[in-house]
């Protein structure tokens, strides 16, 4: 059974500053760059990033499964691994220019020194977290999903109140676990588990009633590892937004290049193809 886890100062910045002073009263000022011309002054290009291998972008991800990964890391196949190859896309880098570092989620939160350039494993962007490593802008904005057994007695609950005095599963290393809390209370029965997958396979034994993670992993679990489960539903915000980002070494000098390439490929609208081809969970209603 598949393991489910729980990218210079800006010279033309400038040189549009000295452009301003010099126009008369009369000029229209200069337009706002868009993402492309970011990058551009960025100078995000193979020939001056400081990857760790040069003219190589390494990338660090964990156990490839679905919805992120589908197959090898390097298909393109899965919206992590289509995100990874769009960006490198955007900083210069041919698809053979790309190189795969199998990694821990440890490794990639903790304050270490990186065996990459940047990782692609569904990391929620917080602020305990940026103490520790950079995040490039946001290229994901996710919920918590709510699964049960799928012919089990909780299947027709819609609301939290139902699921209230039941044994709740999450993945311990991930914002599962205090988005739960918040959702279900102090007094409720939540059991942390090391991976997803024990959580999913705890699940499936009766040894927990329900099991919360990422929505969208939530979907792949039910319809590719556990088809006996079911998605119900997504627990509330709590007034949180959860958004997953790219992750590099803090103080990184590649992060604002692989930021840009971010905005870009949300500008474009190349993110929202990406989420329609190998996201399913829009149509997951929120319990109430």
């Amino acid at each position: 059974m598949r393991r489910l886890p729980a990218l210079f100062t800006s010279m033309a910045a400038a040189s549009g500053l000295l452009l301003l002073a010099a126009c008369g009263a009369d000029e229209e000022p200069a337009a706002s760059p868009t993402p492309d011309d970011t990058a551009e002054s960025l100078q995000c290009d193979p020939a001056t990033l400081p990857t760790l291998t040069d003219g190589v972008l390494t990338v660090g991800a964990g156990e490839a499964y679905a919805p992120w990964y589908l197959g090898e890391y390097d298909s393109g196949e899965g919206f992590e691994s289509a995100l990874v190859y769009a960006v490198a896309g955007e900083l210069g880098y041919a698809p053979e220019d790309v190189q795969w570092e199998l990694v821990t989620f440890e490794q990639i939160i903790s304050p270490s020194i990186k065996p990459f350039d940047v990782a692609a494993y569904q990391t929620s962007i917080s602020e305990e977290r940026r103490s520790a490593v950079d995040f490039s802008s946001p290229y994901l904005t996710t919920r918590q999903g709510v699964i049960v057994q799928g012919d089990g007695e909780h299947a027709d609950a819609t609301t939290l109140d139902e699921l209230a005095d039941l044994r709740i599963g999450v993945t311990a290393s991930q914002t599962s676990l205090t988005l739960a809390e918040a959702a279900f209370g102090e007094d409720a029965e939540i059991v942390p588990f090391n991976a997803a997958g024990d959580g999913m396979t705890a699940l499936t034994s009766g040894t927990i009633d329900v099991m919360v993670m990422d929505v969208d992993q939530g979907v792949a679990a039910a319809e590719i590892y556990f088809p006996d489960s079911e998605v119900i539903g997504t627990l509330p915000d709590q007034g949180t937004v959860e958004q997953y980002g790219l992750v590099l070494d803090l103080g990184s000098d590649l992060t604002e290049c692989v930021s840009a390439a971010v905005d870009s490929l949300e500008a474009d609208g190349t993110l929202d193809e990406l989420r329609t081809t190998w996201l399913k969970s829009d149509d997951v209603p929120e319990l109430g």
